[in-house]
């Protein structure tokens, strides 16, 4: 069953909010730097300033997702952007 057809199925979760995603601690910086390879760019990005107050170290929990949904990741990151990017190529062709 597909994820959205669970979530209809189920009156109770309408309005919950879910993370989806790898479980993995990522610097926004090393996420984009994934991005950038993944899509064969030379770009590098410029950080314009520190922001102190920010969390440092976070990443999102897909717990209440395995819990509640049975969900789970089919991909890894790496196979994750190469698709998604793939995508958006093809999309974006069109």
């Amino acid at each position: 069953m597909l994820l959205a057809e669970r979530l209809a199925a189920c009156p109770e979760l309408a309005g919950e909010a879910f993370n989806f995603s790898c479980e993995a601690p990522l610097a926004v910086a090393d996420l984009v730097g994934r991005i950038l390879t993944a899509m064969g760019s030379d770009l590098v990005p410029v950080i314009q300033n520190h922001a102190p107050h920010e969390i440092r170290h976070q990443y999102l929990s897909a717990e209440k997702a395995r819990r509640v949904l049975g969900w789970s990741p089919r991909f890894d990151l790496a196979e994750g952007l190469r698709r998604t990017i793939a995508w958006y190529r093809e999309y974006l062709r069109a």
